[in-house]
């Protein structure tokens, strides 16, 4: 979430915001009437949304195998020196979009170096004056590009080119940045509720955590919102907002909490599938069974692949970034500015892991790797100027 992922991830980032619950209901009404205090809609409508619903959340478990994305672009130049700033190498993600972009990179003739911003803004600027002072041909950031105005400002002025990884909270050119790549916010934060809904068949008891520190993490949560306030079945519990960094400590009591609250079934949606690591332990301690809380979450980190695969780990769905897909994607943009050219506007589709498909799409391996044959895809367009 990550978010930012933009990923929503555990990086302290020095906000001490405070505990929303806001509920909507502290009753333990059945998941069946759990919609009987909203405007009443036919019965006919309502199966008919629910119906639309699930043929949605159908088409967000397809295999993704038709490729969607750009068809034609600039040649690329060999020799390019491009220099990654990682918002924390310590973290898995950070690390592995680097190792992407290298790998990507040396198939085209480019070189990338990476520089660790440790996890703060303080270190995300100190490692940005760094990457400009490097004088390399382009930039790419996975860091907040908020807090970096001056050194991106100063990489513009010295004609290098910045391209984000989740470093705003909405895709396209922001803050500075000749584009921000990553899924659609709004999107994911739909896919999520949309599956609680099918998932319940319009009865769902929901509470959603969100980090709003993060841009892209309001985004997603209020995506959430909207999209449970159609269904007239359904029912926002609360509304949670508390720093990522703080997961560790507020999650394990917040669950505990929730049981006692609210009573049993229930759906949880986060922003960051980081949140759900605390989370499952504390259920099993108190003998929660897995299919009265249901969990649901975004970035398809490792650790969420596994809890759905295994089936009884209370996570059963999560909106995974295709980060490989985003490396390469961020070197074909990177070349469009190199060549004076605006950015492209495509953006990876949402993809939905539930247990059926847990292992499809690069999911053996704990991460959404499409079968779209992007690779081949980029790698054509950056050395003959279109797909193969």
């Amino acid at each position: 979430m990550n978010s930012r992922r933009f990923v929503v991830r555990g990086i302290a980032m020095g906000f001490a915001g405070a505990l929303l619950l806001s509920a909507c209901s502290s009753s333990s009404t059945p998941a069946s009437t759990a919609g009987s205090a909203k405007p009443a809609k036919s019965s006919a409508a309502a199966a008919g949304q629910v119906s639309r619903i699930e043929q949605e959340v159908a088409q967000m478990e397809a295999p993704q195998t038709t490729w969607t994305g750009p068809t034609s672009g600039p040649v690329a130049t060999a020799g390019k020196k491009i220099v990654y700033l990682s918002g924390q190498e310590s973290n898995s993600l950070d690390a592995a979009y680097g190792s992407y972009l290298q790998a990507a990179a040396k198939k085209i003739g480019w070189q990338v170096t990476i520089i660790d911003g440790k996890g703060t803004p303080t270190g995300w600027l100190s490692g940005m004056d760094q990457a400009v002072a490097l004088h390399p041909s382009g930039i790419v950031i996975f860091a907040d590009a908020a807090s970096l105005a001056k050194p991106i400002s100063a990489a513009i002025a010295d004609h290098i080119p910045v391209v984000g990884l989740h470093a705003c909270s909405v895709t396209g050119p922001c803050h500075g940045l000749f584009t921000n790549i990553q899924e659609d916010a709004t999107a994911i934060g739909r896919a999520e509720a949309d599956y609680a809904i099918a998932d319940s068949h319009g009865t769902a008891r929901v509470i959603i955590v969100t980090h709003n520190e993060y841009g892209i993490a309001r985004i997603k949560s209020d995506a959430m919102k909207a999209e449970l306030a159609k269904c007239p079945g359904c029912k926002l519990l609360a509304y949670v907002n508390f720093p990522a960094s703080e997961s560790s400590t507020r999650t394990p009591q917040l669950v505990t909490s929730w049981v006692s609250r609210y009573g049993l079934p229930f759906y949880a949606l986060t922003v960051g599938d980081n949140d759900w690591d605390f989370a499952v332990p504390s259920l099993r301690a108190d003998s929660v069974p897995p299919s009265k809380v249901v969990l649901i979450g975004s970035d398809g980190i490792p650790s969420a692949y596994q809890r759905i695969r295994a089936g009884n780990q209370y996570q059963v769905a999560t909106v995974p970034e295709p980060a490989q897909e985003e490396a390469y994607y961020a070197l074909y943009q990177m070349n469009r500015a190199l060549h004076g050219m605006s950015p492209s506007t495509w953006g990876p589709p949402v993809y939905l892991v539930t247990h059926s498909n847990v292992n499809a799409e690069g999911g053996a391996n704990n991460a959404f790797d499409p079968a779209d044959h992007y690779r081949q895809h980029f790698v054509s367009l950056l050395t003959t100027g279109k797909t193969s």
